[in-house]
């Protein structure tokens, strides 16, 4: 079956949105054309998706938050100060 971002997101990773899901579901299509159970593709895709995630290489609520500077404490000069 081939998949989309949104139903590869909805119904094997409800941890990737957006461009990790679509990179997921890419992947997921690529597997299963190569001859690979629907099974294989899904886990294949759903873990290196996750690990892409964490790396910050495809966006992701952590990896977005953390680019624009949001969850870090801001530096102060301690002559400004």
């Amino acid at each position: 079956m081939p998949w989309d971002a949104k139903t590869f997101a909805a119904k094997h990773n409800k941890k990737l949105s957006g461009a990790g899901a679509a990179k997921a579901a890419e992947q997921a299509n690529a597997i299963l054309r190569s001859g690979a159970s629907e099974g294989v593709a899904i886990a294949t895709a759903s873990k290196r998706a996750n690990m892409m995630r964490k790396r910050g290489n495809i966006s992701g609520r952590a990896a977005e938050k953390n680019s624009i500077g949001l969850d870090r404490s801001p530096d102060v000069d301690a002559a400004t100060a």
